[in-house]
Formats: structure tokens, sequence, C-alpha cells
């Protein structure tokens, strides 16, 4: 399993902390009126909301979804940009999409009520907006419909309004942001890649590296393509193998032994078929070996047969060579004759 990225498992956890225990004590309405992006409470100096909010959820159910949330789209974000940018971009976002809010909630309010900002969701659509304004990608499916690319941000948003009842006026303010970042509208405001790198070995991102567990993305565009391509291309060693032990194939003569009339692929118009080797009783009951050869034309048994197509006929048994576990003529029957027959 993948590890997970270290700036999205924090920002998992300080949601958990934050919430959690007041959504376990059912007192849910303290901690949104205390951290949520409430307008009168900003313009009287509590700045810090502009960030906290992102940690503020109303219930169980859109704590769950917004840790879902972060985990996916947060996740994805600090796996392109490294733990560095990402924990900068996440601050940037927050302050900036919650300014904008304030600004349009002052001439949207008196045209009608709106929601307080809650949550990491608008955060979450100025990341997913940044990424879409700097893919390559122009067409993608979405629920099993081919759309453009562009189109996917306010599908989804529509989808959190009527599912999670998520701020409209927040998630349309995270993705303005997130496209005038993407599209490069406020280039001077990112961060190089010099000091990212610089950054890395600085406090505390010094110290995230050695959080057991954790993925800790580097914020150099080399050491990030050199990351996935020792993932994709594994030193020799590194990765399990496994060996297969076959046995040995029977050897040829082997097989040409126990099949006789068998004969090595290939060779068919030379093949001579192994002799056949026959006890025989004769009449005066010595023993006899008979061999039966079967020889092609224009083989070699024919060219030592000379003009008699039947070969020798009679030979001295004792210049016969046995086989093994054959009897050989004793020296008691030497004179005995052994016919070999060549047909």
């Amino acid at each position: 399993m993948e590890r997970l990225p270290v700036a999205t498992f924090l920002t998992v956890l300080l949601s958990f902390l934050a919430s959690g225990p007041s959504l376990l004590r059912g007192l849910p309405g303290d901690l949104s009126s205390a951290f949520s992006l409430r307008p009168e409470a900003v313009l009287e100096g509590q700045v810090y909301r502009l960030v906290t909010y992102i940690c503020v959820y109303e219930d169980v159910i859109s704590l769950v979804c917004g840790a879902i949330i972060i985990w996916y789209f947060a996740g994805s974000f600090e796996k392109t940009v490294g733990t560095v940018r990402h924990c900068f971009l996440t601050v940037a976002f927050a302050v900036s999409l919650a300014l904008l809010y304030l600004m349009l909630w002052a001439a949207l309010s008196r045209l009608w009520e709106v929601a307080d900002a809650k949550g990491f969701v608008p955060v979450a659509f100025a990341m997913l907006a940044a990424s879409v304004a700097r893919s390559q990608m122009r067409r993608t499916l979405l629920f099993g419909v081919n759309i453009h690319v562009t189109l996917v941000p306010w599908v989804l948003i529509c989808v959190a309004w009527l599912i999670l009842s998520s701020s409209l006026l927040g998630n349309i303010c995270g993705l303005l942001i997130g496209d005038i970042y993407g599209y490069g509208y406020c280039f001077g405001a990112d961060l190089p890649e010099s000091t990212v790198s610089r950054l890395d070995k600085k406090f505390p991102f010094r110290l995230l590296k050695r959080i057991p567990g954790m993925k800790y993305v580097p914020g150099s565009v080399a050491e990030r393509r050199a990351s996935q391509s020792r993932k994709l291309n594994p030193p020799p060693g590194s990765y399990p193998t496994q060996s297969y032990h076959s046995s040995s194939p029977p050897s040829l003569l082997a097989v040409h032994m126990q099949h006789p009339s068998t004969c090595p692929p290939g060779s068919q118009p030379q093949c001579i078929p192994a002799p056949v080797l026959n006890q025989c009783t004769g009449s005066l009951g010595g023993s006899c070996i008979q061999h039966h050869f079967q020889s092609p034309p224009g083989s070699i048994s024919q060219h030592f047969s000379g003009s008699d197509s039947g070969g020798p006929k009679r030979t001295d048994c004792s210049s016969v060579p046995h086989a093994p576990g054959f009897p050989a003529a004793g020296a008691a029957s030497e004179s005995e004759l052994c016919r070999v027959h060549v047909g």
C-alpha cells in the first residue's frame, strides 16, 4: 500500500483534533462560532479565522467526508507540487479565498442569506482548479459521461452543495482562486524551486522526513522524477524473484534405446534404426545372436556389402561383440557359428 503524504496526514489529524472532541460531546455550535469564517468576527480583529475555518465541521458525517476529500484532493496535489509548496499553498489558498469570500459576502448578503464557509472543501476546490488549469488533458470521464476537463470542478461544486450542504459561495471563491493560480496570474507569489529546495533541509520540514510510515515529497522537480523513476524501474536485487528448477531432459541415447524405431528430428534421410538384439537357440543347443538391420537406400551398410545386397552370411561368433545382459559364446562352443542376417 502506498504511503500517505505527510502534509495531508497532518491536515486530517488537525481536523479530527479540532472538531472531533466537540462533536463527540454534542457541542458543535461552540466550535463553529469560535473558529468558523464569520465576517463580523473577522472585522472585529479575529484574523485567525482566515485559516482555522478549514478545520471546522458541523457533524460527524461532514468530518468523515472532509477527511476523504483531504486524502484524495490534497494528497494528489501534494504529490504534484511537493510537501513544502503544498503547505505554503494550503495557507495561501485559505487566506485568499477567505478574503474574496468576505468581499463578496458584503455585496450579496443584502440579497439572500449566505452560509458561513467551513471545512476543507473550499481549499480542495482551489487545488482541483489549479491542477485542472495546468493539466494537458482536454476531456475526461465523470460519472460515466465524457465531458471537457474544465467543467469537472463546476459539476463537483453542485454535488458538494446538494450532498454536503457546503457553502456555495465559499466553494466558488476557492475555484476562482485556483484558476488564478493555475493559469499563472499570480506567478510572483509562488515559491521558486531554489527556495523550496533550501526549505526542505530546514526546520520543521526536516523533522517531517523522519515521521515513520509517512511519505515526504521533495520540492525539487528533478528529485520527484528520480523518485518516480526508481519506483517504476527498481534496481536489480531490490525486488523479489522466484527461481524455477526443471529436471534435465532425457538423453537422446536413452530415448533412442527405449524406442528403436524413432529417429532424431531433422535426420530421417540418414537415420539408421538401432539394432535389435535377439537371443536364439541353435540346433546344437548353442547360443546365437541375431542382428536385424533395416538399412535405407544409400546407407553406409550398402557400401560395405558391395554388389551382394545380402551382405555377409556367416561369421565367427568370437568376432561379434555381445550386448550386456546376453550370454556370449563360451570357450567350449567356439566352433559353433552365429548367423548375422542383414536384410
